[in-house]
């Protein structure tokens, strides 16, 4: 997401994203992100910062319950203690984001190691610092028993359990059954026409044609149902669809 600052503030993203150094003197533009790294302007006065400055200019009051990261290059959390300094005109040096925290947490993402300000995290926020496309993966949580499972964009994943939390980022791949057929999705959203493809692959809107669709096993969102034109459905694993055709001619 682009940001714009007001003429005569140094917009530390867009220098480094140019290629060009940061100039000496501010104030400076910076990114500071939630919990859902969600990022909002800031503005600091001076090219050297402390965690401690970076909290205040998220906008808080009670900086003591608070902790501040750098974002670095990667995308991995880098925590800064509240008198520990950052250079703005070093590279990289312009997302921050804050939690309302007293303590971080470890996580593995496909064997990346990232610290967390937070005790949960979410599906969506978890392929965000993967730096994936979400509507194409979904994170899988490992768990030393067996039994991985998916956790979803909105689920809350618990990091405050003892050990480390590892979680695999994995292309989607959901399993349905179109008119008694399995065939295989690698998104969880379908629209209608997907949904009338699966069925009819040569399918096309035609003024005397009309596709009627019924469900069932659906997750929580719709779990069973009918479906119109430019209606969409979540799906899961074992889904049912119906999908008949009547020609109106």
């Amino acid at each position: 997401m682009q940001h714009k600052f007001e003429s005569g503030i140094e917009d530390v993203a867009a220098a480094v994203e140019s290629g060009r150094e940061v100039r000496g003197d501010g104030p400076y533009g910076i990114l500071i992100g939630d919990e859902k790294l969600v990022y909002r302007a800031a503005v600091v006065h001076s090219a050297v910062v402390t965690g401690a400055q970076i909290v205040t200019a998220a906008g808080v009051a009670d900086p003591v319950e608070y902790v501040a990261f750098l974002v670095l290059q990667g995308g991995q959390l880098e925590s800064l203690r509240p008198d520990e300094h950052v250079d703005l005109r070093s590279a990289g040096a312009e997302r921050f984001v804050v939690f309302r925290s007293d303590r971080t947490f470890r996580i593995l993402v496909d064997d990346r190691t990232f610290d967390w300000g937070a005790s949960r995290i979410t599906g969506a926020t978890i392929k965000r610092l993967a730096g994936v496309k979400a509507h194409a993966h979904d994170v899988w949580q490992v768990l030393p028993a067996g039994g991985d499972h998916v956790v979803g964009d909105d689920d809350f994943a618990d990091l405050t359990a003892p050990g480390v939390e590892r979680y695999m980022i994995k292309p989607i791949l959901v399993r349905v059954i179109v008119n008694a057929r399995p065939r295989e999705v690698h998104k969880r959203l379908l629209s209608y026409w997907d949904v009338v493809k699966l069925a009819f692959p040569d399918a096309v809107p035609q003024p005397n044609t009309v596709y009627s669709i019924t469900y069932a096993r659906g997750p929580h969102q719709n779990p069973e149902g009918s479906m119109v034109d430019k209606q969409q459905v979540w799906v899961k694993d074992g889904m049912t669809f119906y999908v008949t055709v009547t020609d109106k001619s």
